[in-house]
């Protein structure tokens, strides 16, 4: 079986392959484009000169910007990545928040939950508050919340929580 490389399952996506797909998809439309033209204009022989010329030019062109082409796509990589991380422990961090929120005001009474698992809660919130990747301004929405959650106030708390939440919110739409 003859790879063609086009297989969306393992298709490659190496700033270099990229690069070479880009190149190959612009090089191939402008000769076809300088075909087409040439023909409108003048007929066959025109139409292979136009196509050629406009081929080689894109392939000429495409070689001498590839470098910057791959530092701009490892550039947009790289920045995927971190916001992508940011995000995740974003998310982690009010997931951890909430649950222990849950348990120093749990829905079943104040003595639903016992204070070993208050204090796992609390210890698992504090450690992915202080995650590297975090935001200053969602840092300090998780601190506003979790000095509302020990001070043991319900209202400042929720108050609290949906700051934190807004604040994760503008992070991903800063991003």
């Amino acid at each position: 079986m003859v790879d063609t490389g086009w297989d969306t399952a393992t298709m490659d996506t190496t700033p270099e392959h990229i690069s070479s797909r880009t190149a190959a998809a612009w090089t191939v439309a402008l000769a076809v484009l300088g075909g087409f033209t040439g023909f409108a204009w003048d007929g066959p022989f025109l139409a292979v000169t136009c196509a050629l010329s406009l081929g080689g030019g894109a392939a000429v062109g495409t070689i001498l910007s590839r470098r910057r082409m791959i530092a701009t796509i490892r550039e947009g990589q790289g920045k995927a990545a971190a916001l992508g991380y940011a995000d995740g422990i974003a998310d982690m961090m009010v997931l951890g928040i909430s649950a222990y929120r849950a348990s120093v005001f749990p829905l079943s009474g104040p003595d639903a939950v016992d204070a070993a698992e208050r204090r796992a809660r609390r210890t698992a919130a504090y450690r992915l508050t202080a995650a590297d990747g975090l935001p200053h301004p969602v840092r300090e929405a998780a601190a506003a919340a979790l000095e509302a959650i020990d001070d043991g106030s319900e209202r400042d708390t929720q108050s609290a929580i949906e700051d934190l939440m807004k604040a994760v919110q503008e992070q991903r739409r800063d991003a």
